[in-house]
């Protein structure tokens, strides 16, 4: 049944996005009402995608019949709630983030919106198509070919500013490793739509065929409302509906206590099915881990599926799959289980859907471990299982480390340092949709403070060419977390205010390059394009000046944020330096390749990092000389 639509809003606000109430005809308490219908991670229960699709039209000031705007818009806010594509709502709620530049213009390549997640490293494109009868196929397929148009330099061509700006440096990228992956979004229902099936099938396969990690996928009526209802859990989730696997007649046993298990064996195909259940794909693994479902898959085990000779030893090699599930009933040997996730396996079954998208006919057994925690979403019992099934796992994710003593003390001890002097009201989101009773403020993620973190203390070109790093002890989590690069369970006090002092400035940062951005005398300059992509590298730079001047200066970090006065006495001036000094390398670099980002590349480039490094330290200890009457 289809709701009827919500009446028209009547808003006038400031900005896209940051006012929502006064100027119009209905009051925030009614505005508020309306939003909490028809917006993801609401507790409204129906799904009306024409009423989010007016909501979000108008909310990027578009005329609400303006529907396939809206579209655009509602899937944008929509997928950017997915971990590592959430770090662009730097600590808001999706409805009130304002992701316009987000949003391509018309003709924009046939993109309608790009995300980026920088430390799982993935682009994700969007199309969207709102439609009253049927879809045209050669669109999905067209845009399905975007990244050939891409690779090819099309977008410098045909492209305006901001496809060219989201995209520059592609082709470095894929070659860097990242992951594309293609959504085609539509208000029409597609999941029993042939024809739609074998043309993702068709450039899936093309895709695999040339090595390159890109994915296509539809997104249709009840695919949107599916993970609209997996994003509002915030934490795991599960599939929304039951589901029923068969396992394999005698080669199963259950233990009852103290957790309902089932181990035994299952068809591979069993598993593959369910990934390609219209609306399932990565929604089947946890949201912890889901960045690992489509990416790095090893060759290898695609290789033993598909291998005459040693697909009947699969069952031998592979450690298989772990799921868990709210609760589960069992009838001969076909289990049903509620809100069910894979906590470990995302790689195998990737591979497996792989190796049978070749070979449909393949026999593969799997190992398959099913256990109901009562969880509905997540708890410190499936964290666990997470965490623990994950530890040999090469892939590395935040989420395997929330549980870390020193975690747990920033999460407690982040109050210490919120809202004093210059610091910004805020809140340690130490895992997904963790927040704090009665938070506050911009809540920071895991990976955006070992990020700031550590380019603060040891230099940005980490942070942007190898950010899962901090997520590896045997690399960077010690120094991203700890103290001189070692692990410890707490920080003392001025560690803590050190940290307060690098989320500060790189703040201050981000907040000057929307003021560039939005002023009409430096929107275009080179500072307004590139500031807020580098912004924890000016924050590095910044950190490196007040290094230098801290003895003789402020002498610790608890007196600098003791108040705005003392902090901008010290930080303002050194802060100028470091845009100086990045303004003047940026006019002293050539224009690289056609399609690279400048500012993609400067900030993987150390030698580069070094000199602007020790530029700033001479210049900022310079300044501290007055010279004599």
């Amino acid at each position: 049944m289809i709701l009827e639509p919500p009446r028209r809003l009547l808003i006038r606000p400031r900005s896209p996005s940051r006012t929502w109430c006064g100027g119009g005809v209905r009051d925030c308490a009614s505005m508020r009402q309306e939003r909490e219908r028809v917006m993801p991670g609401s507790k409204a229960t129906e799904f009306d995608i024409r009423a989010r699709c007016e909501f979000y039209a108008q909310k990027y000031q578009n005329k609400p019949e303006r529907l396939e705007k809206g579209l655009a818009a509602y899937a944008v806010h929509l997928f950017a709630q997915e971990p590592g594509f959430d770090a662009v709502l730097d600590g808001e709620t999706t409805s009130e983030a304002d992701l316009a530049e987000h949003i391509c213009q018309p003709n924009d390549l046939h993109v309608d919106a790009v995300l980026e997640d920088e430390v799982g490293q993935r682009l994700l494109l969007v199309q969207v198509a709102w439609r009253h009868k049927d879809l045209d196929t050669r669109r999905i397929a067209a845009f399905f070919d975007a990244p050939h148009r891409i690779l090819s330099n099309a977008c410098a061509v045909t492209g305006g500013d901001r496809i060219q700006d989201l995209l520059a440096g592609f082709a470095r990228k894929i070659d860097d490793g990242y992951e594309v992956l293609l959504r085609f979004v539509t208000n029409l229902p597609v999941g029993r739509r042939a024809h739609l099936e074998a043309v993702t099938d068709a450039k899936n396969q093309e895709y695999e065929d040339t090595g390159r990690r890109i994915t296509c996928e539809v997104y249709g009526i009840p695919e949107l409302s599916k993970r609209e209802e997996e994003l509002r859990g915030a934490v795991g989730g599960g599939l929304v509906e039951p589901v029923t696997l068969n396992l394999q007649s005698g080669h199963f046993m259950a233990v009852d206590s103290p957790f309902r298990t089932l181990v035994g064996v299952i068809k591979a195909n069993e598993l593959v099915d369910l990934y390609k259940r219209a609306g399932v794909g990565n929604t089947l693994f946890n949201l912890n881990i889901r960045p690992l479902g489509s990416r790095k898959v090893n060759p290898k085990i695609v290789d033993t599926a598909l291998s005459d000779d040693e697909a009947a030893h699969f069952f031998y090699y592979n450690n298989g799959v772990s799921a868990v599930c709210t609760e589960y009933s069992l009838s001969g040997n076909s289990v049903t289980a509620k809100r069910l996730q894979v906590v470990d396996g995302a790689q195998t079954i990737s591979a497996l859907v792989r190796a049978l998208r070749r070979k449909p006919t393949v026999t593969v057994y799997v190992l398959f471990r099913l256990t109901a925690t009562a969880e509905s979403s997540g708890g410190p019992f499936t964290d666990n299982v997470i965490r623990y099934n994950n530890t040999q796992n090469s892939l590395k994710v935040s989420a395997l480390f929330s549980n870390d003593p020193i975690q747990k003390w920033l999460r407690d001890n982040f109050e210490l340092i919120s809202g004093r002097g210059p610091i910004p009201t805020m809140y340690y989101l130490h895992k997904s949709g963790h927040s704090p009773e009665g938070a506050k403020g911009k809540g920071i993620k895991i990976e955006q403070l070992a990020g700031i973190r550590h380019a603060f203390l040891y230099g940005p070109v980490p942070s942007y060419r190898e950010p899962a790093q901090f997520f590896d002890r045997e690399l960077r989590y010690g120094e991203a977390f700890g103290i001189d690069g070692r692990e410890v369970d707490v920080w003392p006090e001025e560690k803590l205010f050190e940290t307060a002092t690098a989320i500060t400035i790189n703040q201050r940062v981000q907040d000057i390059s929307r003021q560039l951005k939005e002023s009409a005398h430096t929107k275009d300059t080179d500072e307004g394009t590139y500031l807020y992509r580098l912004a924890r590298y000016v924050t590095a730079l910044v950190g490196v000046g007040l290094e230098a001047v801290r003895a003789s200066t402020f002498s610790d970090y608890a007196t600098l944020t003791a108040s705005a006065a003392t902090f901008d006495q010290h930080v303002n001036p050194v802060l100028g330096t470091a845009r100086a000094v990045l303004r003047h390398e940026w006019t002293t670099r050539t224009s690289g390749p056609a399609g690279v980002q400048p500012e993609y590349e400067l900030a993987r480039d150390e030698p580069t990092w070094m000199r602007l490094r020790d530029t700033l330290r001479e210049e900022v200890l310079a300044d501290l000389v007055t010279p004599s009457p």
